[in-house]
């Protein structure tokens, strides 16, 4: 019954780009991580010493053109964490919003990306690699269906995003709370720039999330990097119907060695029970970038999480990306 459903839904949907198409200016595009991974050593016994071949991220995208005011996005990829039973990946919808445009004022509804992710995404460069460390410990979700303000001032110096979502990242809505977003980003010159992310959740029985980020950024020349102090508060979560502090400071970079030669490192530590002892991971993050061709990247690189809790293993895993796009 999924199959037929998801069959009916694409068909419907490209019916639709079709028409669209005959009426606005249609922009196809694609994006791929490729793995070969090995994990030397691994907390988690099945992942242990296993190793394979792995697609991580894989886009389609439709952008249209409708107006010079109106514009749309359809975006699908693979779902390997939701697999068939015949051990196939299932297609997800990404992104589906339209964006009229006001003057220096963007609104946005639909299914879309959330605030916290792009900027510090844009300074790391190596998303194909790993997530920021909001997105990769679950603080913030990528996606989210709401309503959306982006703006700018007028020496475009200044911006602001606000989101009003369902929280409910990218399934339908199945309750009451809500999530606001809220991002400021201030470019101080060519080179650099801070943010301020701040977010809130509530929920059932008062167990509320709270969000916040502070990051400063650095562009200039070869050289691209950053760093940012993340925190969340979740009221009354823990086991004790107590409140759980987390928190995270992430510093990045990369520089060109050569034309075809990036190299990038970063480190993260994480602590997701501030009032535990040994409770934190650090990790370590490093490779080089092989630019064979415009859109097209061999990655090597490594990862490592050291645990504070020595009773656990730490996790060394060894890659092999391969990032293109069209």
């Amino acid at each position: 019954m999924k199959v037929k459903l998801t069959l009916i839904t694409i068909s419907i949907i490209f019916i639709a780009i079709n028409i669209m198409s005959a009426q606005s200016l249609t922009k196809f595009s694609g994006l791929t991580y490729f793995d070969y991974f090995y994990n030397f050593t691994n907390n988690v016994s099945d992942k242990d010493k296993s190793h394979g071949f792995q697609f991580r991220r894989v886009f389609f995208t439709v952008d249209f053109d409708i107006s010079n005011k109106l514009s749309a996005r359809f975006r699908i990829e693979p779902d390997e964490k939701s697999l068939s039973t015949q051990n196939r990946f299932f297609l997800s919808l990404k992104d589906l919003y339209a964006q009229y445009k006001i003057e220096n004022v963007n609104l946005f509804v639909g299914l879309m990306p959330t605030p916290q992710i792009e900027v510090e995404e844009k300074y790391w460069g190596y998303r194909s690699v790993e997530k920021i460390q909001s997105d990769l410990r679950g603080m913030v979700a990528s996606r989210d269906v709401g309503i959306a303000l982006r703006g700018k001032s007028i020496d475009n110096n200044f911006s602001y995003w606000i989101l009003f979502g369902n929280n409910s990242s990218h399934g339908a809505e199945t309750d009451k709370y809500k999530r606001l977003y809220l991002q400021l980003l201030n470019q101080f010159n060519q080179s650099f720039a801070a943010s301020l992310d701040l977010n809130f959740a509530n929920g059932s029985q008062n167990k509320n999330y709270f969000y916040s980020r502070l990051g400063f950024y650095f562009s200039e020349n070869e050289l691209s990097g950053g760093i940012t102090f993340v925190g969340g508060l979740k009221q009354k979560s823990s086991s004790l119907n107590t409140d759980i502090k987390e928190s995270g400071i992430s510093l990045f970079g990369n520089y060109s060695l050569q034309p075809y030669l990036r190299t990038l490192v970063r480190f993260d530590y994480y602590d997701p029970d501030m009032q535990k002892t040994k409770n934190g991971e650090l990790t370590f993050i490093g490779g080089l970038d092989y630019k064979l061709e415009k859109n097209f990247s061999i990655i090597p690189n490594l990862i490592f999480n050291y645990y504070e809790n020595r009773e656990l293993k730490d996790d060394l895993t060894g890659r092999i990306t391969f990032y293109y796009q069209f």
